[in-house]
C-alpha cells in the first residue's frame, strides 16, 4: 500500500518543466525561462481579463456567475504548460489515495490521537443542489414519521444524510464519499430501494464545481462506488480535456421489471489562455444510458445539424413512464430548448423546441399526462406550458413579479436563469418556481406568491414571508404529504417546509419555511483567523465566505459551533488585531472595513472602497503599526494600496506603493514579524510581496519610504499563494498556486539561495503553509486535498502524507495559527473551519523512501540510451517510465546490484520521470530525450 502511494504521487507531478527537480543544466535553465515567459502571456491573455471585475448586474447580463471566483482561481492555478487548470488531475490523485488509506487516520503530524475538529459553522449551509428522500424510509411505528429522512449535497461539500428533516434540532452526518465531490442529483432505482445514484458536477457555472460523472451505493448510500466519469486524456492539438465531469441529471426508470439509468451528460466551456475555445467533455456531451446498473453506457445519437451533439439538460418521467429530456446551449454556441420524448428508451422524437433558450427545465404533471412546464433562460428566466403534450406551446398567462428593489418584473432570476431555475409541481398542480426567491401558482400561472424573501432590505422588509437564503437550485416534494411539505436546496444550504402553504403574503406565516442546516457544514470560506488572546473562555473564529457574509463565532467550545453574520454577501479577507480590539472584514473587490471588536457592530467605517483588486482580494494587516496593504491593482496599474492608521477613522490616510519590479499583479502578502514595535528609523516594516507571475519582492520601510527589491528564484515558475516566515527573518517558505509547478520552497538566506520542498508531493495546487514551532523541521501545508504534512522539511526530498482524520479532500485556503497554545486553525472552501494543535511528537506514520543519492541515472539529457546505477544491492526492480502528460511509455525490470542497467528508449523528444520501486520504496528521477 505504502508502496502504490509512493508511486503514484510521483508520476502525478508530470505537468511541465516546472516540476523537475533543477539543476544547472543550462538547457533546463532556458526551459524555464521560457515556460516563466509563457506563464506570463497567459496571464495577460487570460479569457477573463476582461470580466472577473465586472459588476454582477453585468456579469448576469453576459450570463456569467455572479461570483467570480472561480475566474480569480482559473488565472491563479493554470498550469503554465497547458494555460488552463487542470484539476482533473487532483481527481486522479484523490481516487488513488483513498483506495491507500489504512485504518488508522493521521491527524496532524500523522498523529492519529491528534485530529482535525470541526469547528463549524453548524447552523450554516453552502451550495445544494442534489436532495432525496430516503425510499426505505417507510413502515415506522408511527406513519407520520415515515420519509423523514434525507439525503442533500454541496456543490463543494460531499454528501450529508439527516434522519429527521423534521426535527430543527437533528443534525446531519457526512456520508462516507470523497469530501469534494460535487453533487447535482441523487436518486434511486425503483427496483432495487437500496441502490443509490448520484450525478456530479456543475455544469452552469463553467467548470467552477468540476464532478466525477455518476456514483452508485448499493447499500443505501453507506459505500460508494464511481462508475462513470473522470479523466479520460488531454487532447494537445485542440487543449480539451477528455472525460466525463458534468452531470447536469440523472433518472431510474423501471421498464418492466429493468431498471434503466439515464444520465445528461454536460459539457462545460474551460477556455484557456492558449486558445480561448477549450472544453470539458466536448466528446463525451450527450444523452447516455444503462441497462445494467451502470456498468454499460451507450449514448444516444441526437445532434444538431452541424453533427455536433446536444447538449442534454434536465430528464423527466411523466405518469405513463415516458421518458424526457432537454437540452441547454453547448459552450460552443449550439442553442438549447430543445424537448424530446422517448416512449421506448431507445428512439427519440423531438417535440418542441422553445427558440432562444439556452438551459431548459422540464415538469410534468402527475395527474394529467398531457400538461408539462417549462422554465427557460433566455437571459431572463420565462415560463412555458403546454396542455396537449407539446401539440402547442404557450408562455403561462403571467410571470412572478418579485417584491425586491432591483428585481425586474418579467425575471424573477435577476439575470440568474442560468445559475438558479428550479421548477416543480406537487400532486395537485400547484406550481412552484425558483430564482432570488420562491414563487407558488395554484391557479396555472394566471397569478403568483411569493413564498420567500432573501432578505429584509428595501421593499422585503415589509414582506411578511419566510426568510429564505437567496438562489434557489431545488424544491423536492417529501412522500405522502400531499404537497403540503417540501425540502429546498439553495446557496445558503438546505430549508424544510412543514406546511408550505402556510408560506404566502397575504401574510403568512414567516415561520412556514426553516432552516435545516444544523451541521450541515458545506460553507465555501476564503480566509479565516482566530483571536490571538481570547483563549480561556472559547476560541474567536471569523472568515469570509462564498454568498454567506463574514462569519463569525465568538468564545466557542470544542466541536461545532453556530456562526452569525452581521455583513451578509461575500466575505474576503479577515483579520482580528492581535490584541483583540479591532476587526477587518472585507468584500468582493478592493472593499475593507474597520471595526471594533468584539463588539463588531460598533465604530464601522469604510477604510477602502475602490476598483480595482481581485475579487477575492489579498491584503495583510500590519497590527504593530495599524497599517493595512491590499492589492490595489486597476488594469495594468501594478500596485500596492497602503492604508495608514486603520483605527483611527480621523487619522486614516491612504497612498499607493509603486516599482518597476513590481510588474504584475500580487497575489500574496506576508509582514516580517521580526520587525516589530512603532516606526521609526531603525524598526520599520518589511513587507514580502507574491506576485501572480512568480516574482517575490522584498519592500523595506514599507510603512515609510518603500524600496523594492528581488529575493526569489529564477526557478519560481507559477502565482505566488502564500509567504511565511520561519525561525528567523531569513528563512522563508514559499507556495504556488499552480497545477505543474514545483509547489513549495525554502530559503535560509534571506533569499540568496532557494531549495524545493516538492519531494513526492503530487501534482496539485498548494494555498498556504505553516511550521510546526515545537517541531521546527515539521511544515504543513493547505492544498486542493486537505492538509499534508512532511515530517522534515530538511532532507533532500521531503515525504509528504496527508493528514486525513477529520478533514480531508476539500480545499484548504488558509492555515493560521495561536501561539500562545500552538491551535491551529484550517479554513476550508467547502467543509468551514477546523483546529487541530501542533506537539512535539515527530511524525508516526512515515512512508519510506530511497536515500535521494543511493540511485543514479545518466546522463540525464540524452538521445535515449541511459544508465542505471546502484550504490548497494537493491534486488530486482520495477521501472515504469512516464512522460509529461502521466501516460506509462516504457516498463521494464531490472536487477539493483552494484552492477549498472543499460536502458535503450525508443522515445520521442521530450521530458520523462524514471520510476524506480523496488519493495515498499521507490524513486522518481527527471530525463529529458533529444
Amino acid at each position: 500500500m505504502k508502496k502504490k502511494l509512493l508511486i503514484f504521487t510521483s508520476i502525478v507531478i508530470v505537468s511541465s518543466v516546472a516540476i523537475l527537480l533543477l539543476n544547472n543544466n543550462t538547457e533546463e535553465q532556458d526551459a524555464i525561462a521560457k515556460l516563466r515567459q509563457q506563464h506570463e502571456e497567459y496571464l495577460e491573455n487570460s479569457p477573463f481579463k476582461e470580466t472577473k471585475m465586472l459588476p454582477r448586474a453585468e456579469r448576469k447580463a453576459l450570463g456569467l456567475p455572479p461570483n467570480a471566483y472561480n475566474e480569480q482561481m482559473w488565472e491563479l492555478t493554470m498550469d503554465p504548460a497547458t494555460g488552463k487548470p487542470m484539476p482533473e488531475r487532483v481527481m486522479t490523485v484523490q481516487a488513488e489515495l483513498r483506495s491507500q488509506r489504512s485504518a488508522l487516520n493521521r491527524g496532524v503530524g500523522g498523529d492519529a490521537n491528534n485530529p482535525w475538529i470541526d469547528r463549524g459553522p453548524n447552523d450554516q449551509g453552502g451550495r445544494t443542489r442534489g436532495i432525496m428522500f430516503d425510499p426505505n424510509d417507510v413502515g415506522n411505528a408511527n406513519p407520520a414519521d415515515d420519509y423523514t429522512r434525507v439525503f442533500a449535497g454541496g456543490v463543494s461539500g460531499g454528501l450529508w444524510v439527516n434522519d429527521d428533516i423534521t426535527d430543527p434540532n437533528s443534525s446531519w452526518t457526512q456520508v462516507n464519499i470523497q469530501a469534494n465531490i460535487s453533487v447535482t442529483a441523487i436518486i434511486f432505482d425503483p427496483n432495487d430501494l437500496n441502490t443509490f445514484y448520484i450525478a456530479s458536477g456543475e455544469s452552469f457555472v463553467t467548470g467552477q464545481a468540476v464532478g466525477r460523472g455518476v456514483w452508485k451505493s448499493t447499500d443505501a448510500g453507506n459505500t460508494w462506488t464511481n462508475i462513470l466519469g473522470g479523466y479520460d486524456s488531454f487532447s494537445s492539438a485542440t487543449g480539451d480535456i477528455n472525460g466525463i465531469f458534468y452531470v447536469n441529471d440523472i433518472v431510474a426508470r423501471d421498464n418492466g421489471g429493468t431498471t434503466e439509468i439515464y444520465a445528461a451528460i454536460s459539457s462545460a466551456s474551460y477556455d484557456s489562455a492558449n486558445s480561448p475555445n477549450n472544453f470539458h467533455s466536448l466528446d463525451e456531451m450527450g444523452l447516455y444510458k444503462s441497462n445494467d446498473g451502470g456498468a454499460n453506457w451507450n449514448r444516444f445519437d441526437i445532434r444538431h445539424s452541424n453533427n455536433n451533439f446536444k447538449n442534454p439538460c434536465d430528464i423527466e418521467l411523466d405518469i405513463n413512464n415516458n421518458i424526457w429530456f432537454t437540452t441547454t446551449r453547448t459552450p460552443f454556441g449550439d442553442a438549447g430548448g430543445d424537448i424530446y420524448k422517448s416512449t421506448d428508451g431507445v428512439t427519440f422524437t423531438l417535440e418542441a423546441t422553445i427558440t432562444g433558450a439556452a438551459r431548459t427545465e422540464l415538469e410534468a404533471s402527475q395527474t394529467n399526462a398531457n400538461l408539462f412546464w417549462v422554465a427557460v433562460n433566455r437571459g431572463g428566466a420565462d415560463l412555458f406550458f403546454t396542455n396537449n403534450a407539446f401539440s402547442t406551446v404557450s408562455a403561462l398567462p403571467s410571470e412572478p413579479n418579485p417584491v425586491d428593489t432591483g428585481q425586474p418584473d418579467d425575471d424573477y432570476t435577476r439575470g440568474q436563469a442560468f445559475y438558479d431555475l428550479p421548477i416543480e409541481a406537487d400532486e395537485n398542480n400547484n406550481l412552484y418556481v425558483g430564482g432570488i426567491d420562491l414563487y407558488r401558482s395554484t391557479n396555472f400561472g394566471i397569478s403568483w406568491d411569493q413564498i420567500s424573501k432573501w432578505s429584509n432590505n428595501n421593499l422585503l422588509s415589509s414582506l411578511q414571508v419566510p426568510l429564505v437564503h437567496a438562489d434557489q437550485h431545488a424544491i423536492v416534494f417529501r412522500p405522502g404529504t400531499n404537497g403540503t411539505e417540501a425540502v429546498f436546496g439553495n446557496d445558503g444550504g438546505v430549508y424544510y417546509s412543514p406546511d408550505i402553504f402556510a408560506a404566502n403574503s397575504n401574510p403568512g406565516n414567516t415561520n412556514a419555511i426553516q432552516a435545516r442546516n444544523r451541521d450541515y457544514n458545506t460553507v465555501q470560506f476564503y480566509y479565516g483567523d482566530i483571536n490571538q488572546v481570547d483563549v480561556l473562555d472559547g476560541d474567536d473564529l471569523a472568515g469570509g465566505t462564498q454568498d454567506n457574509g463574514t462569519q463569525m463565532t465568538f468564545d466557542a467550545g470544542v466541536g461545532a459551533n453556530a456562526f452569525v453574520d452581521p455583513r451578509t454577501g461575500d466575505g474576503a479577507y479577515t483579520e482580528i488585531s492581535k490584541d483583540g480590539t479591532y476587526l477587518i472584514t472585507s468584500y468582493p473587490g478592493q472593499v475593507h472595513i474597520f471595526s471594533d471588536y468584539p463588539n463588531v457592530n460598533s465604530n464601522v467605517y469604510t477604510i477602502v472602497n475602490a476598483a480595482g483588486g481581485d475579487f477575492i482580494n489579498q491584503a495583510e494587516l500590519d497590527d504593530n503599526r495599524n497599517v493595512l496593504y491590499t492589492n490595489a491593482t486597476s488594469g495594468s496599474n501594478r500596485r500596492i494600496g497602503r492604508y495608514t492608521n486603520v483605527n483611527n477613522q480621523t487619522l486614516l490616510n491612504s497612498s499607493f506603493l509603486s516599482d518597476p519590479l513590481l510588474n504584475s499583479a500580487p497575489s500574496a502578502f506576508k509582514l516580517n514579524p521580526y520587525s516589530t514595535g512603532g516606526v521609526s528609523p531603525t524598526n520599520t516594516a518589511t513587507l514580502i510581496v507574491g506576485l501572480k507571475n512568480g516574482r517575490l519582492l522584498k519592500v523595506i520601510n514599507a510603512d515609510s519610504a518603500p524600496t523594492f527589491s528581488t529575493i526569489g528564484s529564477p526557478t519560481f515558475i507559477g502565482s505566488v499563494s502564500d509567504i511565511e516566515f520561519g525561525e528567523n527573518e531569513n528563512e522563508l517558505f514559499v507556495t504556488m498556486h499552480n497545477y505543474g509547478v514545483q509547489s513549495v520552497w525554502f530559503t535560509n538566506n534571506g533569499g540568496a539561495t532557494w531549495r524545493s520542498l516538492e519531494g513526492n508531493l503530487p501534482d496539485l495546487p498548494v494555498k498556504c503553509i505553516l511550521q510546526n514551532p515545537l517541531r521546527p523541521q515539521e511544515v504543513i501545508i493547505g492544498t486542493e486535498l486537505g492538509v499534508w504534512v512532511t515530517d522534515d522539511y530538511t532532507v533532500t526530498n521531503p515525504n509528504w502524507v496527508q493528514a486525513y482524520n477529520g478533514m480531508s479532500d476539500v480545499t484548504v485556503l488558509d492555515l493560521d495559527l495561536r501561539t500562545s497554545d500552538n491551535t491551529i486553525l484550517a479554513t476550508t472552501h467547502g467543509r468551514g473551519m477546523f483546529t487541530s494543535q501542533f506537539t512535539a511528537a515527530p511524525l508516526s506514520v512515515l512512508e519510506s523512501q530511497l536515500d535521494s543519492n543511493l540511485i543514479a541515472i545518466f546522463p540525464t539529457v540524452s538521445n535515449g540510451q541511459i544508465t542505471v546505477a546502484s550504490k548497494s544491492n537493491l534486488g530486482d526492480a520495477d521501472v515504469n517510465i512516464y512522460n509529461i502528460n502521466g501516460q506509462k511509455v516504457h516498463t521494464t525490470k531490472i536487477n539493483m546490484s552494484n552492477s549498472r542497467n543499460k536502458l535503450h528508449l525508443n522515445l520521442d523528444s521530450g521530458i520523462y520521470f524514471v520510476n524506480i520501486s523496488v519493495g515498499n520504496v521507490v524513486e522518481t528521477k527527471k530525463i529529458i530525450i533529444k
